[in-house]
């Protein structure tokens, strides 16, 4: 009977034990002190501590800054972790990141291609025109409206191109970039060892 009051009463203690909120703060001196009730008047350092010892995620203890930054890193994190999943999926060796950025820079450079080729016949009609133009000017002829509109969409045409070539540069540092990036984390991913 003894036996089963003094684990009947162990088993109360322990449960009010479990339950109770302790709590955490720094005094006046610089001291660390712990306790079942918080301490009386203002302090901001207060942590409510688990059962455990850990702190407890209340919201309350946080500044907006602090939770407006755990956010941002849980955010940053999950989008780490989906990038990851889907490199795994899309990957099994590093050499297969290799063929993919030769493919998508073999699809620039066809691009490109394009690109140099209409600028090319662009400029050399941009040269007629000029011509014309010259002459006109020489036999002190005016420069018809039509002349004039064709000279300045072809001007804008070329400009859009030159546009065009700039942006698929640095599409093309991108693509470089990122199949290094991807190629150094697949081998972390994959614990790969250098041959």
């Amino acid at each position: 009977m003894r036996r089963f009051i003094a684990f009947a009463l162990l088993c109360t203690v322990a449960l009010s034990v479990q339950g109770a909120t302790l709590y955490r703060w720094v005094d006046e001196n610089g001291k660390v002190q712990f306790s079942d009730k918080p301490p009386s008047g203002q302090s901001k350092d207060v942590t409510e501590l688990d059962k455990h010892g850990r702190a407890r995620n209340t919201g309350n203890n946080q500044s907006e800054a602090e939770r407006a930054a755990e956010l941002e890193r849980q955010r940053v994190a999950t989008e780490q972790r989906r990038k990851d999943r889907a490199l795994l999926q899309s990957f099994s060796k590093p050499e297969e990141v290799d063929i993919l950025r030769d493919r998508q820079i073999e699809a620039l450079a066809a691009a490109q291609q394009t690109n140099r080729l209409r600028l090319q016949t662009l400029q050399e009609r941009q040269n007629r025109l000029n011509q014309q133009i010259e002459r006109l000017k020489k036999n002190k002829k005016p420069i018809s409206a039509d002349l004039q509109t064709e000279l300045d969409l072809n001007r804008d045409e070329i400009k859009t191109i030159n546009q065009s070539l700039a942006r698929q540069e640095l599409e093309l540092v991108k693509i470089k970039e990122k199949a290094e990036a991807d190629k150094a984390r697949l081998i972390q991913l994959r614990n790969i060892q250098p041959k």
